[in-house]
């Protein structure tokens, strides 16, 4: 027990050791996030190629875990990783994914929330001097023919697109960069703050100011409770959609809600942030 201990203070004194768990957490969230989309409920493969990209990401993972001596988890990911090559149920790859990535956090003490509230005016500003290159000014890439990319970046613009994307995957992505992809890490060029800031405000584009998010906002005022930048960091859109399905609101009205929540959200002590 306290040579367990032992290794798990040494791995978060060591700013190398702490970078490694940071990058096998994300890799992780990545499986937690997108294995529905290569496996379905039956187990039938949905898509070679991101099924593929998933056992990579967990063996990859895996061997960061190692290198940052916790062979224990690394343990866990290989056990992950024959489910995931059994193509078992998404419901049990995602779980025990979420699980395993909180363990990482935990033990590594990862920045898994923003430790203040997001900037939203700040992340525009960053967005566009880091971002805007690749995934538009407006969330919308360029053209294959105008960027050449081995992978095309993600259209912030697009609902459908980032459906599946939380704040805190974005942020893990500007963190560490994303595998397999031309999507560098900013972990350097950006601080932690930053990154929150950045990663809050590009969720926001597919929700541009419109009659849609005028609607979404006068319908928050009027609600009992909404949720605060902690709960929104680590929640998708299809996610908050879900919760919002049970509100009694028209599907039109939940859309409206989602919009306001992402571009206007409230601070823990009840403020909207702009």
């Amino acid at each position: 027990m306290a040579g367990w201990l032992l290794v798990a203070l040494l791995a978060v004194a060591d700013p190398a050791l702490r970078e490694r768990a940071g990058r096998a957490s994300a890799l992780v969230s990545y499986v937690a996030g997108d294995y529905a989309v290569a496996v379905g409920p039956r187990g039938e493969v949905l898509s070679p190629e991101e099924l593929a990209e998933q056992g990579q990401f967990v063996r990859e993972a895996a061997a960061e875990l190692r290198a940052a001596d916790a062979g224990d988890l690394a343990r866990e990911l290989d056990v992950l990783g024959g489910r995931v090559d059994a193509r078992a149920a998404p419901a049990q790859v995602i779980g025990e994914a979420q699980r395993i990535a909180a363990r990482i956090a935990q033990r590594f003490d990862l920045a898994v929330l923003p430790r203040v509230q997001p900037d939203l005016r700040r992340g525009q500003r960053l967005y566009r001097q880091a971002c805007a290159a690749c995934h538009g000014a407006q969330g919308t890439p360029p053209l294959p023919e105008r960027l050449p990319l081995p992978t095309h970046p993600v259209a912030f613009s697009s609902k459908p697109e980032i459906a599946r994307l939380s704040p805190q995957r974005v942020y893990s992505a500007a963190t560490y960069g994303v595998p397999g992809t031309a999507m560098p890490s900013f972990g350097e060029a950006l601080t932690e703050t930053e990154r929150w800031d950045v990663s809050f405000y590009a969720l926001t584009l597919a929700h541009a100011r419109g009659s849609e998010r005028v609607r979404g906002e006068d319908l928050l005022r009027k609600a009992p409770r909404t949720p605060d930048y902690l709960q929104l960091a680590v929640r998708s859109d299809d996610q908050l959609r879900a919760a919002l399905s049970r509100s009694g609101l028209s599907p039109e009205d939940r859309e409206a809600v989602l919009s306001a929540v992402r571009a206007a959200f409230p601070s823990k002590a009840g403020r909207a942030s702009r």
